[in-house]
């Protein structure tokens, strides 16, 4: 395959928080159904993808990423050449501050954001249904993360997105435990307890209106968070903390160990000192209102 015109893009992969979570039936493949609410927020990783050069290669910095063959962004650059019948070079460059293992979808964010710059440097692009799929193939999160969405509701294993209207920006106080999860043990804590207690929330959206902070305050509940909170009971001490300290929504992102808390501007001051003196990591940063987009060079 011959590249034409642009050889490098650059694109920001954005975390993302769940606002809630809950988890429905379990299927025979052992994945489970879930409804979530995904926030896309400012926090992201650096993403650099070239084409055209010699080899394949991958350069992750700011945290061990583990070998390159299980790298997600590496496996969706080799998928994506697969089904865009290559031969197909690729450097990757990713400059990481999303924690690993936290929850945000950092692994996720940085594999769509990949698959996104290398639609836009082939000359052929793939179609948007294709790129979904390949996207899927790859984790539950990453449909999101490859959309155009600020704010959608998951369903199925997270694929189906139904877009929402994005929500007026606020601050964000992550807690970062000197620990991850992985979403695999924290399914499988909850499988393990048969599902018998789970938030109880409906995740019934308001109809009609522009959602509210104050709407989706009332709705928030992750499933996963009970369970991993008995393995780590420092996760429920993040939360409450946040709580305490004026959070209008505080609670454990997807299968965790990050606890966030959303504030309004500058009202989470408080809340910085008394989470690092836990032992946890503090990285401040907002909800965002659009996307960020792929730049060439």
């Amino acid at each position: 395959m011959r590249a034409h015109g642009p050889r490098t893009a650059r694109v920001e992969a954005q975390a993302k928080i769940n606002l809630f979570l809950r988890i429905l039936s379990r299927e025979q493949s052992g994945y489970h159904q879930l409804e979530t609410l995904f926030q896309r927020i400012a926090l992201a990783d650096s993403i650099t993808v070239s084409i055209g050069g010699a080899g394949r290669t991958l350069d992750c910095r700011g945290a061990d990423a583990g070998p390159v063959e299980q790298n997600l962004a590496w496996r969706a650059a080799v998928v994506f050449a697969d089904r865009a019948g290559g031969p197909l070079n690729f450097q990757i460059e990713i400059e990481k501050r999303i924690p690993i293992g936290g929850g945000l979808g950092g692994g996720s964010a940085d594999a769509a954001a990949v698959l996104r710059a290398l639609n836009t440097l082939v000359p052929t692009p793939l179609d948007p249904a294709s790129l979904a799929e390949l996207a899927f193939s790859l984790g539950a999160d990453v449909p999101y993360l490859l959309s155009r969405h600020v704010l959608a509701l998951g369903s199925g294993r997270g694929e189906k997105l139904f877009p929402l209207e994005a929500l007026p920006v606020r601050d964000i106080l992550l807690a970062v435990p000197p620990f991850g999860v992985s979403s695999a043990d924290a399914f499988g804590w909850f499988a393990a307890q048969k599902a018998a207690r789970h938030s109880g929330t409906r995740a019934t959206l308001p109809v009609g209106r522009k959602l509210e902070w104050k709407a989706i305050a009332a709705l928030a509940a992750n499933d996963l968070e009970s369970v991993v909170e008995a393995q780590h009971p420092e996760i429920g001490t993040l939360r409450d903390t946040l709580r305490a300290n004026g959070a209008i929504l505080a609670q454990m992102s997807g299968s965790g160990s990050t606890v966030f808390g959303v504030f309004e501007a500058g009202k989470g001051r408080g809340a910085v000192d008394a989470i690092a003196a836990s032992g946890a990591r503090v990285v401040a940063t907002s909800t965002v209102e659009s996307i960020a987009t792929v730049e060439l060079e």
